[in-house]
């Protein structure tokens, strides 16, 4: 007849046995070889993210440099947190050349690159489009596709961004400004 230690035994040995293969199968692969766990890495914040070498390298403006002038208007909504965009009420240039000087800039500590499109609002037309600008630094040599004549031309300044991962675009910004070429 069974008696009731016999029964406990027996339980007992049951536990002991299953909580044996749970961790038998969770080391299985450490234990006799197969994939080893990836290392841990440390957390690293925005400002210091390493592009993953895996995937193209953004293609970073020539023309972008460290910028130490003043900085435009800020028109972005939220002064506190999320991108800056500056304000560029008017920008003069010479006329009747292609290649002209303005600050077009990615405010430091703003968490993405910048890429700038300047468009004519009366023809629609192009005139000028960068590769992406890092944080803290300004286009300040502009080639234009074509020289303006003496005058004013209402412009949009279109600005895309993607993040420091270089892999999430974020929420870009039209600024309406006014370009003087003389």
């Amino acid at each position: 007849m069974i008696q009731k230690k016999h029964i406990v035994i027996a339980v007992i040995i049951i536990i002991l046995l299953l909580i044996g293969g749970v961790l038998v199968g969770a080391n299985w692969s450490k234990w006799f070889g197969g994939e080893q766990p990836e290392p841990v890495q440390a957390e690293v914040s925005q400002a210091e993210t390493v592009p993953d070498a895996s995937k193209p390298a953004l293609d970073i403006d020539p023309n972008a440099g460290n910028w130490d002038g003043k900085m435009p208007e800020d028109k972005s909504d939220n002064q506190e947190v999320g991108i800056k965009i500056p304000g560029y009420p008017s920008i003069t240039i010479a006329k009747d050349t292609e290649n002209v000087t303005m600050a077009l800039l990615n405010p430091e500590g703003n968490p993405c690159y910048f890429k700038f499109e300047i468009v004519l609002k009366d023809s629609g037309e192009t005139i000028f489009e960068s590769k992406y600008v890092p944080p803290g630094e300004a286009i300040t040599d502009v080639t234009l596709t074509r020289p303006l004549a003496e005058g004013e031309y209402n412009a949009t300044i279109m600005i895309t961004t993607i993040a420091l991962d270089q892999e999430t675009p974020l929420n870009g910004a039209n600024v309406e400004t006014v370009l003087i070429a003389k």
